[in-house]
């Protein structure tokens, strides 16, 4: 949960500094859109990662 907490910080913080300079999308750096994809997919990954570990779970408990 750390990490998505982090990840949640550093996306506000990056959106209020553009809310402040005023930037319009198109002014924004294409460096940015790709990492904000690369965090939106690591916490996609990181919360499926962990349902499946949970339906892991429930599995070893039918078999039990």
């Amino acid at each position: 949960m750390h990490l998505t907490n982090l990840i949640d910080l550093i996306a506000e913080v990056a959106a209020k500094r553009v809310a402040k300079e005023g930037k319009q999308e198109e002014d924004t750096p294409d460096a940015v859109r790709m990492l904000w994809r690369m965090i939106r997919a690591a916490r996609w990954n990181g919360c499926h990662n962990f349902t499946r570990f949970l339906g892991f779970g429930r599995v070893l408990d039918r078999a039990a």
